[in-house]
């Protein structure tokens, strides 16, 4: 079934739309300060830069006819100074250190300052003046003495602030759209994995919440598997702890007839029974604790010769059969060369499958074991004449602890085809099973991947 998907949006409009409105709010700013400028000024409240020198000019007259001359007359921030012809000065507010520069200004008609020369009757008023915007009130020149400055650092101010709540909410946009993510990998985290499809507005975090919730069905599939798996592997490992009670059940029974019994063959007797079942103990728990392991394989231990490894598993495969009354075939084409293979664990896993076309031959007494090698394949074929696998077991053979049998006997515990198939798969190989079409039987086919040195 497919999944909708909803795509309406992307990262990069999303940033775009935020820019905009950024930019907007930053428009809007401007604008708003210079409304502000135009109605201050427009209302006589903030006063133009070039107000004093606007205003001696338009009252020119005023101060060269003013008699005596009046300080009233000059506007905020000017300073002045009554010369007479020959450039004495005798009065004003000018410092002394400025009344040079107003002398040069006098005589030679430039200087560094603002200043402007009115002709009066009798000399000359020379007005010094600033070109900076001020207030028209003395409290707001005195609360802002540089209202240009001011409105610099005012502008900046807001600027700043409209940049951290751009920024303030892009980002709370963000943590919304992403909350949906963040809730898929914390439910990842903790293994909470409520199996539902979240979508978002944004295409890209929409991908990711695809991604996130195929991976959560996967990874809820796994962890089902494997809490299946593992309660599969407690049963059964309890059932096996059970099945040692038994031995252990002979054993204890056959010690108190050792101390009972007078004769002495019949004390062998049961020493002997101790004996084949305190072995038969040592395997089970042997089996249980190599099988059930999660052990990783060094795959390439060291050299082995073929024909030794061979040989071992003959050996150990001829004992097996010998005293089950079975024949053991054997078929070798395998030359004397060396590969790199673990043979303990390779001699183990073809022992079990041996061991297991033993145990269910049947009409024919027989096993047939051949060896040979195709290019870097290791083969080796074990074929039994029993009633072969059944349906169940041709799909569920390989599986750790998978037996046939619904009632336990004699080491039959599901374990040699899974160990096997797990020895074989190390080696990049594996482990192939039929049942023979024209005649009873069985065949298993244990292969590997060996390098020849």
């Amino acid at each position: 079934m497919g999944i909708k998907k909803v795509r309406t949006n992307t990262l990069f409009w999303l940033f775009l739309k935020q820019l905009i409105i950024f930019s907007f709010t930053i428009l809007l700013e401007i604008m708003l300060f210079v409304v502000f400028l135009f109605v201050v000024i427009d209302n006589g409240i903030l006063l133009p830069a070039n107000y004093s020198e606007r205003y001696l000019e338009a009252n020119k007259d005023k101060l060269a006819e003013s008699e005596p001359f009046s300080e009233e007359l000059l506007p905020y921030s000017c300073y002045y100074g009554i010369f007479d012809r020959e450039g004495a000065y005798l009065s004003g507010n000018f410092k002394k250190e400025e009344l040079a520069e107003v002398k040069d200004f006098i005589e030679k008609g430039y200087s560094k300052g603002y200043y402007m020369l009115v002709k009066r009757r009798e000399g000359y008023l020379v007005v010094s003046y600033k070109i900076t915007a001020h207030f028209a009130s003395p409290t707001l020149r005195w609360l802002f003495p540089a209202p240009e400055l001011m409105g610099f650092i005012f502008f900046i101010l807001f600027f700043i602030a409209l940049t951290i709540g751009n920024a303030l909410s892009l980002g709370r946009k963000l943590r919304h759209l992403l909350k949906p993510v963040q809730e898929e990998i914390e439910q990842i985290q903790t293994k909470e994995l409520i199996i539902e499809q979240k979508n978002s507005v944004v295409k890209e975090f929409d991908d990711i919440l695809h991604l996130l919730y195929e991976m959560k069905s996967a990874l809820s599939v796994s962890l089902q598997k494997e809490w299946e798996t593992e309660k599969e592997r407690k049963k059964n490992i309890s059932a096996l702890a059970h099945d040692i009670k038994t031995p252990l059940t002979i054993i204890k029974g056959n010690a108190e007839l050792i101390l009972e019994e007078d004769k002495l063959e019949e004390i062998y007797q049961s020493a002997d029974i101790i004996g084949v079942y305190s072995d038969k103990i040592e395997r089970y728990i042997k089996l249980l604790i190599d099988e059930t392991r999660d052990t990783q394989y060094d795959n390439r231990t060291g050299k082995v010769r073929l024909g030794e490894l061979i040989a071992e598993i003959c050996a150990e495969s001829e004992a097996f059969c010998k005293a089950g009354g079975i024949e053991l075939k054997i078929s070798d084409t395998i030359k004397e060369e060396e590969a790199l293979l673990d043979k303990d664990s390779i001699v183990r896993a073809v022992f079990n499958l041996i061991k297991n076309a033993a145990e269910h031959t049947e009409k024919v007494k027989t096993v047939k074991v051949s060896f040979q090698r195709k290019g870097k394949v290791f083969c080796i074929q074990i074929e039994d004449y029993g009633k072969g696998f059944t349906q169940e077991a041709l799909r569920y053979a390989k599986n750790q602890f998978y037996t046939e049998k619904t009632h336990r006997g004699e080491e039959h515990y599901g374990l040699g085809m899974y160990y096997a198939n797990h020895i074989a798969e190390s080696y990049n190989g594996g482990i192939t099973y039929y049942n023979k079409p024209e005649q009873t039987g069985a065949v298993v086919i244990f292969e590997v991947a060996v390098i020849i040195e």
